[in-house]
């Protein structure tokens, strides 16, 4: 039987770091369990972005989540949520 979680997400600031030529954005994300209703995870993950692509902090998912296959699901719908605001920001 397969585990179905709901990802739900929110932007609350951006840095810009030119230096290394990226800018960081600040993912508020709750994360849920959906047959049981237990919250896994409510917090701030990090996402670095440029113009070539969208690239979670691992660190900051691997932190969050112990489940390897729950961290790449939110690594993907951490990339799915920021592209379509990547140029606003």
């Amino acid at each position: 039987m397969e585990e179905v979680y709901t990802c739900k997400f929110r932007i609350l600031h951006t840095n810009e770091r030119p230096e290394e030529q990226m800018k960081e954005c600040t993912v508020l994300t709750k994360i849920k369990h959906e047959s049981t209703g237990n919250m896994i995870y409510e917090g701030e993950l990090r996402v670095q972005f440029n113009e070539f692509g969208i690239f979670p902090v691992a660190k900051d998912i691997a932190q969050a989540v112990t489940n390897r296959s729950l961290r790449q699901k939110v690594a993907a719908e951490l990339k799915r949520y920021v592209r379509p605001h990547k140029k606003f920001l």
